[in-house]
């Protein structure tokens, strides 16, 4: 057998993200401790190898409902990313676990964020600022370190270790009388900029990613939302389908949601451990 490839393939810019769910359905082949041991045992050095590698990071979750298990791995290298999945699968595959879902999607710039000649046009219509003033200097430097700060967290972002997990797919709509896509890119920025406002009140209890998978999935984002209590991703998604964006452009698909926990604590639920 040849020597596996240690080719790279890292983006201009950003993440590779990749979701998996998994329900477990016993055989009599699974029943015994020994398997089930090399199976956690082969698991966690996976993810022990994900977690050491370079700007790469992986959490694991305890699910609710169609699936039991899920992971969620980060990384710049799609061949690392790639090798991950495969020797996840077979190692699951063997022992029981079957893959109900996945995504594979990448960390993203938006469209969508105030442009630094429009924050200037607002600092002098709005606040009656003169360009080139102390003043008005020291408010463009904050914007651009603040429009920096933003960017590298949607591209670079750290996975928090907040206790409820959800994950969504969704479209932007493309049928007649409501098309995302046939709208000028100044509606669809107003619109995008009251919806992020929304969000951005959530701040402190939801931490919202939005990766995008236009023609690298079946549907164009996926949206990863982590939070202490689960009031509060209920709350935020039920505000946001009343916001026109989502009430009348969005398209939805399953939700999963659970808990972060070690694979070893959700084996030992699915044993029937307390």
């Amino acid at each position: 057998m040849s020597e596996p490839t240690t080719e790279k393939l890292e983006p201009k810019e950003g993440l590779f993200v990749l979701h998996l769910f998994y329900r477990f359905e016993p055989r009599a082949a699974t029943a015994s401790e020994a398997p089930a041991k090399l199976l956690l045992a082969g698991v966690e050095t996976l993810l022990a190898e994900a977690r050491g590698t370079n700007r790469s990071q992986a959490a694991t979750l305890s699910l609710i409902g169609p699936a039991d298990l899920g992971f969620v791995f980060l990384s710049p290298d799609l061949y690392q990313l790639h090798r991950w999945e495969k020797r996840l699968g077979a190692l699951l595959g063997r022992h029981g676990w079957t893959k109900v879902f996945s995504f594979f999607s990448m960390t993203e710039r938006s469209d969508y964020t105030t442009s630094e000649e429009e924050h200037a046009d607002q600092l002098t219509s709005q606040e009656g600022l003169v360009p080139g003033s102390p003043e008005f200097e020291g408010k463009m430097k904050s914007f651009r370190e603040r429009m920096r700060h933003y960017t590298e967290v949607r591209l670079y972002p750290t996975l928090p270790d907040w206790r409820f997990f959800a994950f969504y797919p969704m479209n932007k709509k493309r049928e007649p009388g409501a098309n995302w896509y046939a709208l000028p890119f100044s509606e669809r920025k107003e619109l995008m900029q009251g919806h992020a406002r929304i969000g951005r009140s959530y701040a402190g209890r939801v931490i919202q990613y939005v990766t995008g998978s236009t023609g690298l999935d079946d549907w164009e984002w996926g949206v990863t939302l982590f939070a202490q209590d689960p009031y509060e991703v209920k709350a935020i998604v039920a505000e946001m389908r009343f916001d026109p964006v989502s009430a009348h452009y969005g398209e939805f698909g399953p939700f999963f949601t659970g808990l972060q926990a070690p694979v070893s604590e959700v084996a030992l639920r699915l044993a029937g451990s307390p």
